[in-house]
């Protein structure tokens, strides 16, 4: 058997306004990515399985150990798309026993908030900190520690250095 018998492209990778998508954490935190769609066109890769796997069991006090994950993959490797992915699946219940099925590690657990923060929007008003701050509603709480001389420019304040 051949590669090319073996492997078929979905009909999406052929549609012309989905050809230049690619995913980012900004349009997951706008809520832009629809959750359906996406495990439908996709499959988890061991790495991700034991994230997913990891983290629920850890939301779902069910003792997995660290909170911490070093998602250490090259470029490409899939870091951002297993963040969107633990999201979508930790934002809706619902979607994660549809995906996880009977392997889904915290049952009882309910749909969770989720924040996050893209490290390419550097000249976010309190940097990282501040921006997590304020997707909890907690900015004001947390702005005796925002300095404005600890941002840095971000891709907006770049651009408009060229005009």
């Amino acid at each position: 058997m051949s590669l090319q018998i073996l492997c078929k492209p979905r009909p999406s990778a052929f549609t012309a306004d989905r050809r230049a998508t690619v995913l980012n954490l900004d349009t997951f935190l706008a809520e832009k990515v629809n959750g359906e769609e996406f495990f439908q066109e996709n499959y988890f890769t061991n790495g991700m399985l034991t994230l997913v796997d990891r983290a629920f069991r850890h939301l779902g006090e069910e003792g997995a150990g660290s909170s911490m994950f070093l998602l250490s993959q090259a470029m490409g490797g899939g870091k951002t798309h297993s963040m969107i992915a633990l999201g979508l699946l930790a934002r809706d219940q619902n979607l994660r026993r549809e995906v996880l099925g009977e392997h889904n590690p915290a049952p009882m657990l309910g749909s969770c908030r989720v924040i996050g923060f893209n490290g390419r929007n550097t000249d976010a008003p309190g940097g990282i900190w501040g921006s997590l701050a304020e997707q909890l509603g907690k900015a004001e709480q947390f702005a005796r520690y925002v300095s404005p001389l600890l941002s840095a420019p971000g891709p907006e304040a770049w651009k408009q250095l060229r005009t």
